[in-house]
């Protein structure tokens, strides 16, 4: 007798039919976030536990940045460089007059008078152009200030000039013809002294001017006024 082959233990075929599905497993993959949400941690003092609560910080996509982050800019360095031209300028200046101040005390009168205003002026630059290197607009409005002065004090100083040539043909005993000669080459050099020196003090006016032309001067508000 042969033992029944459906009853046997050993494994037995099986016949599959159908559609076989073969299943592909992939990594998951997340996509990077747009939006950032950070969570801010709220204690409620009643119910003595934290809270956390959910912003949503917009991120720029061209920057990939939060949207509402401000860029700070250094300011310029110009009014420090214009600044430190000043006071190069004021120093100049004094030293001339202290190098000349024999020749200035010999002349006397008007001469000592225009000298003690150039070093007043030449003070008032470096003054001005030291609050420029520390960012003060009142540096700017004190340089201009002198610089029109100066330029008050000059044409003032060139009007006089004629009858200053007078004195010294009288004292010299020029003839009536020397003398026309110099009152037409007195009449020049006012005309011309006038020109240059409004022409040379308008360009240092508009160099001192240029940190005020600048966007990110990084001038205070100060004032001279004020």
């Amino acid at each position: 007798m042969q033992p029944d082959e459906s009853t046997s233990g050993g494994i037995s075929d099986s016949v599959i039919s159908g559609d076989v599905h073969h299943h592909h497993y992939q990594p998951n993959i997340t996509p990077a976030p747009q939006n950032v949400q950070p969570q801010s941690v709220m204690i409620d003092p009643n119910a003595g536990h934290s809270q956390i609560q959910q912003q949503t910080v917009m991120i720029d996509p061209n920057t990939g940045l939060p949207q509402n982050v401000i860029f700070i800019q250094q300011p310029s360095a110009g009014p420090k460089v214009v600044g430190i031209l000043i006071i190069v300028f004021g120093v100049i200046t004094i030293i001339g007059e202290v190098f000349n101040i024999g020749d200035t005390i010999a002349l006397g009168g008007l001469f000592i008078v225009l000298s003690v205003a150039n070093v007043g002026i030449s003070g008032g630059l470096i003054a001005g152009g030291a609050m420029m290197t520390n960012y003060q607009k009142r540096g700017v409005h004190l340089s201009l200030l002198m610089i029109v002065i100066s330029t008050i004090i000059g044409v003032v100083s060139l009007t006089m000039m004629p009858g200053m040539l007078d004195d010294l043909a009288e004292e010299e005993g020029l003839s009536d013809q020397e003398r026309e000669e110099l009152d037409q080459l007195s009449g020049a050099v006012v005309g011309f002294g006038a020109i240059f020196l409004v022409l040379c003090n308008g360009i240092c006016g508009l160099i001192i001017a240029i940190p005020l032309m600048i966007t990110n001067n990084g001038l205070d508000d100060s004032s001279l006024l004020g």
